[in-house]
């Protein structure tokens, strides 16, 4: 395990992973949202990655950036907390569509991950990109 990740996880702030932790149990522990509250909730901001498929992974929060991925074209997004949703960088990665039908299951992807500082994208094509977490740079 990598041991900025282990600190990460620590704080129920950061979903520094797809499972929140590596126990899997895809819980948070904050307490803000009740039973008693989650009826006042509403809308503060929203954003579309314009990529109409499938979504099957979810986002990863670290400190105040939210890291969005989507299926093919595997577009990734850093959005800023603090900043309702103000795109921080994105990375579009450039592959050959011929891979579209050859994929199981639709062209989802099931999630990006962080590590070292950076986020990894396992893209439709089978390759591993990593990108730098504050400016998006492979």
């Amino acid at each position: 395990a990598n041991d900025e990740v282990m600190k990460l996880q620590k704080d129920p702030n950061n979903w520094a992973m797809q499972l929140g932790d590596y126990s899997g149990k895809r819980y948070s522990p904050l307490d803000q949202i009740t039973t008693q509250n989650v009826k006042n909730l509403k809308v503060d901001w929203s954003f579309s990655t314009g990529v109409l498929r499938g979504h099957e992974g979810g986002p990863l929060v670290i400190g105040d950036v939210m890291y969005v991925h989507t299926p093919f074209p595997n577009l990734v997004y850093a959005l800023s907390i603090k900043e309702k949703g103000r795109i921080l960088w994105k990375y579009e990665p450039r592959q050959d569509p011929n891979v579209i039908p050859v994929m199981c299951c639709d062209t989802v992807n099931r999630g990006v991950t962080y590590a070292d500082g950076k986020i990894f994208l396992a893209q439709a094509d089978n390759t591993l990109v990593a990108l730098d977490a504050k400016t998006g740079e492979e």
